[in-house]
C-alpha cells in the first residue's frame, strides 16, 4: 500500500507475534500475486499484483493511518488535493473515495506513475485522480493558488534541509491564500536527541 509507518490500535501492535504469524505486507515476505479479478483493496479488481490481505492487521494499520491523515486535513467533497509523493496511489484512491475530492498527486518515479494509474483505473477514478510525472518545483504556473489542501506522506526526507526553504514556498504558492490546510507526515527525531538513538529509529509524527 504505502512505504510510510502505519498506526496501530495498540502500541508496538506490529512487533506482537513470531514472524511466522505476520502477513505477506509485513516487510514483504511471503509476496504473493494474483490473477485477474483478485481483491486488491476494498472493492478494486486488479489483474497481476500483489494480494492485500485484509486479515492483516498491517493492511488495517495503513488504511487506518491514511483515513487519519484524510480527517486530519478535513478533506471535504469538492475540494481540489495536491498530494507531492505519490507512493503506489493508496491515499489518493482512499481520499477521493472517501469525500469526493480530486486528487493532484506528483511522483518522480515512472514506476510508481504507472501503477498508481492502474490503480486509479481500476478504481473507476480517472476523472478525480491525476498521477503526475513531476518535481514539485516545476508545477505549471496555473496551479498558483489552486488548491483547497496539501497531503506529503513521508516524502519531505528525501527533500534536503537545504531545499526546505523552497519546498515550503512551492506549498505556500500552490494553496490557496484563504482556508487551505495542508497535513504533512515525517520520520523525523528532536535534534537534541539525536546522539540518543540509533540512526535507524524512527518516529512518526502526524
Amino acid at each position: 500500500m504505502t512505504y510510510s509507518c502505519a498506526i496501530f490500535e495498540d502500541l508496538d501492535a506490529d512487533m506482537k507475534g513470531s514472524i511466522d504469524n505476520r502477513g505477506p505486507w509485513s516487510g514483504g515476505q511471503g509476496l504473493e500475486r494474483i490473477g485477474e479479478g483478485s481483491v486488491m483493496t476494498s472493492g478494486t479488481a486488479i489483474p497481476d499484483l500483489p494480494v492485500f490481505s485484509e486479515a492483516d492487521p498491517l493492511y488495517h494499520a495503513q488504511l487506518r493511518k491514511i483515513r487519519h491523515i484524510i480527517a486530519k486535513a478535513d478533506i471535504q467533497t469538492g475540494h481540489r488535493v495536491l498530494e507531492i509523493g505519490s507512493g503506489w496511489g493508496s491515499f489518493a484512491i482512499e481520499a477521493v473515495r472517501r469525500t469526493g475530492c480530486t486528487v493532484d498527486t506528483l511522483t518522480l518515479s515512472v514506476h510508481q506513475q504507472l501503477l498508481a494509474q492502474e490503480r486509479v483505473r481500476a478504481a473507476g477514478l480517472e476523472d478525480k485522480i491525476t498521477v503526475h510525472l513531476m518535481d514539485y518545483r516545476n508545477m505549471p504556473s496555473e496551479w498558483e493558488n489552486a488548491f483547497d489542501r496539501f497531503v506529503s506522506i513521508e516524502m519531505i526526507e528525501a527533500v534536503g534541509k537545504e531545499y526546505l526553504e523552497t519546498y515550503w514556498g512551492v506549498v505556500d504558492w500552490a494553496l490557496k491564500k484563504k482556508g487551505a490546510v495542508g497535513v504533512v507526515q515525517v520520520i523525523t527525531m528532536p535534534e537534541p536527541s539525536k546522539a540518543k538513538f540509533h540512526l535507524d529509529t524512527k518516529l512518526a509524527l502526524i
